[in-house]
């Protein structure tokens, strides 16, 4: 059986087609679904019908990492894309209070999103983009016309380009003539890290709004390019399940989403029955998906006056696979996904004067809501920080949030923020409920069991000190309004003769800099006490951190390392003071034995089986994009580095397959001088493997007794899960993993409920879960009790070498710009501890 279907088999039967119109095996070369499409033929298809068709035209809107494109082809009558640039300006006037209420919305068409496969290897929401396109422009009568005449539809055809591109070539070269449907075969089970994820291994389903990758940047832009009424998001699930589509689980529902989205969902859903019903597919709603967490293809349209519509198919993950409800074939999970991609159009249809009234509506009352509020705007500022700020402020531009300037100093809780570094971001705006649920801190919940995170709360994830205004807002509060993230301008203080160069560690973008240097072979230090600048026109206070640069006694000389200075400031955004003597008036003086000689960091992280791709993929993201420092992984499995001395540094983020040898060859390693960061589940592998010893508080105890049900095994367990919450955290921040932080509190990302006991050492833990650790998200009492008090990271002692174990996730996602930095500081400063 070699799986070939012809486009009859998917199409309409009712319906002629144009010849005209290429079918997309005159592209692929074979039938749909006889093999998984590239993404380079799926590409060029939609790019050829664009080029064919006056009903159609391509915009591209990003290029992932891989530099492979991504866009929507855009299909709806030929006056309609004639007009098309006028048509989007009037739909985005829907989306304006001040103009909505006089708009006719009868004459107007409404505009439909379909996404098709953000996870790479779901691939048959990507195939079957093609045969939506096919059939928008080839299908011929008046049901077709009547649709183009009233909707703009955008076919997105691939929304993860380098994954999909990574699983296709996977299955197809497992691919045999005649098709194995062996659940065991090779074809289903993809090498590490799998296609489901982009190049850095992220889950592009989770970024929509910390928008850390190219594809997630250009995809929210141009949702708000064009602010579709229905926006749909096409995946796959375990193969022995049916199909699911939204409504999802009721009691799950986001309390900031209106309930008018979710009375939609349901209008929607009737056609998605019907149109199933009629293939004879089996499908379920409002079991185990939801839309609480934002973040996601089908929740972020939600909060922005759209209908985002999950789907999920049961995934064949090759091209015929057994399964416990028979053989699942490759087309029929294609003709499926093309099916509730013909029922969403003509939902769209029939219901679109309420789609669009419901844009209307949705903005107007965000209007009147945040006027009701008490909070009345959110005030924040990190002077100490401009890039991580600027950062920050980018992020809530790219949501079309509005962000002023404070047209004056503003007292919240008692702090004063400054008008000349602070920021302000007022509640009554069109992104009202957008803002209330980046900003607002939640810890009741009706259920504890969740699909993702419990809480993102944005400002926290950066460090930022932020504050609710309540206060009353006048005309003087608001200053201008910020259109581009003030990213600061690095600048170079001093001459060319200087004494030595100094920068300090609290600008995001210092681990850059400062490996840039070591990197020149160029020798660095850093401070390991406060002291005092002043030599008569620069006074500063420098903490420790700071990095000392000597212009003397140094190869390269002094001229290169002033070019190279001048370099760094432009590259990193860092300020660097050219100093003009090694003495200072209090504190230690630049030729200390405090001021603590580092070399650079040469790392190694274990890839591969046993590894996380997420904990892995962020920190390889981490280094790659944030502060160009390579990294070197290297699958455990087919380890070939002979000489670990190569290395200095090496990460463990799970449980790599290491054999006896080279397991003693990393103690040795270790023991002479070798760091070793254990990073999350790599605690339990040091602490199995005798690196380190590492107690672990027991879990929190199940209920137990008579009036215990079956029925309820689900909730009980999910009872003590973390499923992402924030905690604060108390840290000494004279120890070296913690310079560049100003305070003694910082927030953090916790997900997974592991509790460490702190160690005997009293310099072991200088982190540790505060005492009422619970910031914001859902967590038990059972296991707030248990963190309490836990130690958050350690430094063991081994030899001259030394582990530092990081329990918890400072890289979060790429968002977590506000503990990144303890990863660093482990890397930049473990072989000082």
């Amino acid at each position: 059986m070699s799986g070939q279907y012809p486009i009859s088999y998917y199409m309409p039967k009712h319906l002629s087609y144009d010849p005209g119109i290429p079918l997309p095996s005159e592209i692929l070369g074979h039938d749909v679904g006889e093999w998984h499409a590239t993404h380079d033929k799926l590409y060029f298809y939609m790019k050829m019908l664009a080029d064919m068709s006056p009903k159609a035209v391509w915009e591209e809107y990003a290029r992932s990492h891989e530099a492979r494109p991504l866009g929507n082809l855009i299909i709806s009558s030929e006056e309609n894309i004639r007009n098309l640039e006028q048509l989007r300006l009037d739909h985005l006037k829907l989306s304006d209070p001040s103009v909505s209420a006089g708009m006719d919305i009868s004459g107007m068409p409404v505009f439909i999103k379909l996404g098709y496969g953000v996870h790479g290897n779901e691939s048959s929401s990507q195939n079957s983009a093609m045969l939506t396109a096919y059939y928008l422009l080839a299908a011929m009568g008046d049901e077709v016309e009547e649709l183009l005449d009233n909707a703009v539809i955008l076919v997105d055809p691939c929304l993860n380009p380098d994954g999909f591109q990574r699983h296709s070539t996977w299955v197809n070269m497992h691919k045999s003539l005649h098709l194995n449907p062996d659940d065991n075969s090779r074809e289903f089970n993809e090498v590490w890290p799998g296609g489901r994820t982009n190049h850095y291994w992220f889950d592009l389903n989770r970024d929509y709004i910390m928008l850390q990758h190219p594809e997630s940047v250009g995809r929210v832009a141009s949702f708000h390019r064009w602010r579709p009424n229905i926006n749909t998001d096409h995946h796959e699930m375990g193969s022995s399940s049916t199909f699911f589509f939204q409504p999802g689980v009721k009691t799950r529902e986001n309390p900031h989403t209106p309930k008018d989205n979710y009375a939609l969902h349901n209008d929607i859903a009737r056609y998605h029955q019907k149109y199933l019903d009629k293939i004879g597919s089996l499908y379920y709603t409002e079991e185990g998906f939801d839309d609480f967490y934002l973040g996601k293809g089908s929740a972020y349209p939600d909060i922005h006056a759209s209908v985002g519509i999950l789907f999920e198919q049961a995934g064949v993950k090759g091209h015929l696979r057994n399964t416990s409800s028979g053989e699942l074939s490759f087309p029929f999970a294609i003709k499926n996904q093309f099916t509730v991609s013909l029922s969403t159009l003509e939902a769209g249809l029939r219901l679109k004067d309420k789609l669009l009234q419901h844009q209307v509506d949705f903005y107007r009352t965000a209007i009147e809501n945040a006027r009701e509020e008490e909070i009345k705007a959110y005030v924040f500022s990190t002077p100490a920080d401009k890039s991580r700020n600027a950062r920050f402020i980018q992020n809530l531009l790219q949501h079309q949030v509005k962000v002023y300037r404070p047209g004056k100093d503003i007292v919240c809780d008692g702090k004063v923020f400054k008008a000349e570094n602070s920021f302000v971001v007022p509640m009554a705006q069109k992104e009202y409920y957008y803002v209330k649920s980046m900003f607002e801190k939640i810890t009741g919940f009706e259920e504890n069991v969740f699909y993702d995170i419990s809480t993102w709360i944005l400002p926290l994830s950066f460090n930022i000190d932020y504050a609710e205004y309540t206060g009353r807002m006048d005309d003087a509060l608001l200053g201008p309004e910020v259109i581009y993230p003030p990213y600061p301008e690095g600048s170079l203080r001093g001459e060319r003769d200087a004494y030595a160069w100094i920068f300090e560690w609290n600008e995001y973008y210092s681990p850059g800099a400062l490996y840039r240097i070591l990197d020149a072979g160029i020798n660095a230090r850093v401070a390991t006490e406060d002291f005092i600048y002043d030599d008569g026109d620069l006074r500063k206070n420098f903490k420790r951190g700071t990095i000392m640069v000597p212009a003397y006694n140094q190869k390269p000389g002094r001229d290169e390392i002033y070019e190279l200075m001048k370099e760094i400031v432009g590259e990193f955004a860092v300020t660097i003071y050219g100093m003009k003597t090694g003495y200072t008036p209090e504190g230690i003086d630049l030729g200390s034995n405090s001021f603590r000689v580092l070399d650079k960091p040469s790392v190694m992280m274990f890839v591969g089986d046993g590894i996380s791709s997420r904990d892995a993929g962020e920190v390889w993201h981490m280094f790659d994009q944030r502060f160009a420092m390579p990294v070197t992984m290297v699958d455990a499995e087919e380890n070939r580095v002979s000489d670990l001395s190569e290395y200095n540094v090496i990460v463990i983020a799970g449980s790599p397959s290491l054999s006896e040898i080279q397991l003693e060859e990393l103690k040795r390693w270790n023991r002479r001088g070798g760091v070793i960061i254990a990073y999350k589940r790599g605690n339990s592998f040091i602490d199995r493997t005798g690196l380190a010893d590492i107690e672990y508080i027991p879990s929190a105890s199940l209920a137990s007794g008579e009036n215990v049900k079956y029925s309820d095994r689900r909730s009980q367990y999910s009872l003590h899960r973390i499923p992402g919450s924030i905690f604060n955290v108390k840290i000494d921040n004279t120890h070296p993993l913690f310079y560049g932080y100003m305070k003694d509190h910082i927030p953090v990302f916790k997900s997974g409920a592991d509790a460490v006991a702190k160690s005997d050492s009293p310099f072991a833990n200088p982190a540790v879960y505060d005492n009422d650790p619970l910031i914001s998200g859902y967590c038990s009492k059972e296991n707030e009790e248990r963190i309490a008090g836990s130690a958050f990271c350690t430094v063991h002692s081994s030899g001259r070498g030394g582990i530092i174990s990081l329990y918890d996730n400072t890289n979060f996602r790429a968002i977590w710009y506000g503990t990144s930095r303890i990863f660093m500081n482990a890397v930049m400063f473990g072989q000082i501890l």
